[in-house]
């Protein structure tokens, strides 16, 4: 697949160029240049990925609970 302003090759499935910025909303076409904007495809990708949880941090949060679910049943 190639950008259909600049003729870079994007990535299967692209939403946008990271060369020029053209984009489906701007048509692909002049005027959606960013060419001074240094854009890594790859990163722009990872950044949009959910983070996944630290997992010590779910155990501590899970002991927390018990711990204050405990102490009310206590009193």
């Amino acid at each position: 697949m190639y950008c259909k302003h600049c003729l870079s090759e994007l990535k299967e499935g692209a939403k946008f160029c990271p060369h020029c910025g053209s984009d489906d909303s701007t048509g692909w076409k002049d005027g959606a240049e960013f060419s001074d904007l240094d854009v890594d495809y790859e990163d722009t990708i990872k950044d949009l990925q959910p983070k996944k949880a630290n997992p010590i941090a779910v155990i501590a949060a899970i002991i927390v609970a018990v711990s204050f679910l405990l102490t009310m049943i206590a009193f």
